[in-house]
């Protein structure tokens, strides 16, 4: 996906998810230190690092980290202190850190499109668990995946004058197992659009047999697979795809 400077101001105005208790809870049982990938605006690092983790984010985009920079600069000092941002890809990035809890929220893991830049990112991910540590990620879950496409709308209002409004459209291409989207958010004040951004690129979509083999290939054993942030169990009419996993006990990759 391609993020556009400015439409950031919008993600957690149409992004609110329950999922910050139980990242939080893996943090607090995982020595109270993680790292999320494709950090955005922070919404979940500084939830994080209220509960006292301390936490660190990565995005490559700027502007998003920018983004995180204005929300973590309304904390408190002993949250911002607690929240360490920095500029890398999640394809290759080395911190020099090591991280009871690397987490990787948002359906952001079905950016990555190639096997290549999976493996990549596990590699990576991987190497930064300290002894003991897990990743957690959410995927979404499309049990029969067909031909198709479809639009959505969404307003919220911004303040008392103006509304943002969110207009989305995917295709789905089951051959290659990728789901093209496009998102438009609009501002709009008596009836006039101020701001138009445009966000689009493409997402994959994994099966469950294909994310457990890809886990395993690349060094993981799987703790934990949920349905939800709330951990009901996994089925194959559940929506989404929370797993947890940790380092392969039998097998070494460096």
């Amino acid at each position: 996906m391609t993020y556009r400077e400015g439409a950031e101001r919008f993600y957690d105005l149409f992004g609110a998810k329950d999922d910050a208790p139980f990242y939080l809870e893996l943090a607090h049982r995982h020595g109270e230190k993680a790292l999320e990938l494709g950090v955005g605006t922070a919404r979940l690092a500084i939830q994080l690092a209220r509960a006292g983790v301390e936490t660190w984010g990565i995005d490559n985009a700027p502007h998003m980290l920018r983004a995180a920079e204005r929300s973590l600069a309304r904390e408190p000092p002993e949250v911002r202190r607690r929240v360490h941002l920095e500029q890398a890809d999640v394809r290759d990035f080395d911190l020099n850190e090591r991280f009871g809890l690397v987490y990787f929220p948002s359906y952001s893991f079905d950016h990555l499109i190639t096997g290549d830049d999976q493996a990549s990112a596990l590699r990576c991910i991987r190497r930064h668990l300290a002894p003991g540590g897990v990743y957690a990620f959410d995927l979404a879950h499309i049990p029969k995946l067909k031909e198709d496409s479809g639009w959505f709308v969404q307003r919220k209002p911004l303040n008392r004058e103006r509304t943002v409004v969110r207009l989305g459209f995917h295709r789905t291409h089951p051959e290659k197992r990728l789901m093209s989207v496009d998102l438009w958010y609009e501002v709009y004040e008596d009836g006039r659009m101020l701001e138009r951004y445009h966000e689009g690129g493409e997402v994959y979509i994994h099966t469950p047999d294909g994310i457990r083999r890809l886990l395993e290939e690349n060094g993981f054993e799987i703790e934990a697979w949920y349905g939800g942030h709330d951990r009901q169990p996994f089925n194959n009419t559940s929506g989404m795809m929370v797993i947890v996993a940790r380092r392969s006990r039998n097998r070494e990759i460096d």
